[in-house]
């Protein structure tokens, strides 16, 4: 029952930062919206990496960055399996790196560089689609590795 609540408060959370993501976009708060991007980047490949069995902490239990998420998902032998790798591909793994170098690089030098507004909406524009993709491949991957779990459960008795 613990459980229920706490995908219920899961999910209510991750509705919200989707909402708040289309607001910030809508109103041209786009520094807003990468922050939130993120964040959301880094909670699907968590769940991700979690529903497949693939250790998401490091050695002091810290939860991975997302850059050593995304290698994970680059490189586990977990996300080799077709109907996995088809969905979330290297093609959508390098393209949200390339995304967060250029976030990287917009929010490390944010008191240095002249703010560049152009640039700014196209790297949200950019995490925004990203997100969508990654979150519709990442619901997918999850139910196919539930299914597995549960048929791999059946099989054990």
């Amino acid at each position: 029952m613990m459980g229920d609540s706490k995908n219920i408060e899961k999910y209510e959370t991750y509705k919200k930062m989707k909402a708040d993501l289309s607001k910030s976009m809508k109103a041209g708060f786009y520094y807003e919206a990468i922050f939130i991007e993120y964040a959301i980047m880094e909670d699907r490949c968590l769940s991700v990496l979690k529903h497949s069995g693939v250790k998401y902490v490091d050695n002091r239990g810290w939860e991975l960055k997302l850059s050593a998420k995304l290698n994970k998902l680059k490189s586990h032998s977990a996300f080799s399996n077709p109907y996995i790798r088809k969905r979330i591909t290297l093609e959508l793994i390098g393209d949200i790196e390339i995304w967060k170098r250029d976030r990287d690089v917009l929010i490390h030098n944010l008191a240095k560089i002249p703010y560049d507004h152009e640039q700014v909406k196209q790297i949200a524009e950019r995490g925004q689609l990203l997100t969508n993709l990654l979150d519709n491949k990442v619901r997918s991957v999850n139910r196919y590795c539930d299914k597995q779990t549960i048929i791999e459960n059946d099989q054990r008795g």
